[in-house]
């Protein structure tokens, strides 16, 4: 029983890396598929700019997509690999993703208070979008794996 606190802070060591591990594997697949889609020169460009890239509607829902489904797979893979209060796991989960992306958003917002970054409304509503994609994902992904192990755990 002494070793209870060690195992599950080797289940949360194991699931951190992992789910760190689908957060980049889901944005490696989907940012080729859009590649595919959309030409890989131009997904790059996008990527690498600061702003939408004169991809109003297209870096809308790559942003979205891409955000969405990684932070998903970042929240479900914790919640899977962490075995026992699946609901509690799923919200702090969750909720360290969502301040992960308003800590951000809020680093963007004081670099650019302080002059270093000039961003338009471009770059602001990429950002936004950013952020608003990895809180909504990483609740989306929460819901998921939470309701799928209460259905797993009743078979």
């Amino acid at each position: 029983m002494n070793n209870k606190l060690a195992v599950t802070i080797i289940r949360w060591a194991i699931a951190v890396p992992a789910g760190l591990a689908a957060w980049f594997g889901a944005n490696y697949s989907i940012g080729t598929t859009f590649g595919f889609f959309h030409g890989f020169e131009v997904v790059e460009e996008f990527w690498d700019a600061p702003d939408m890239n004169g991809m109003p509607i297209s870096g809308t829902y790559i942003i979205l997509v891409t955000r969405l489904v990684a932070a998903a797979a970042l929240v479900g893979m914790i919640v899977y690999l962490v075995p026992r209060y699946h609901q509690r796991v799923a919200t702090i989960a969750a909720a360290l993703v969502s301040v992960a992306a308003l800590g951000f958003l809020g680093f963007v917002w004081f670099q650019a208070g302080n002059a270093d970054l000039k961003l338009g409304p471009d770059g602001w509503y990429r950002h936004i979008l950013d952020a608003l994609s990895i809180i909504l994902g990483a609740i989306f992904g929460a819901w998921v794996a939470c309701g799928n192990q209460r259905h797993r755990t009743r078979a």
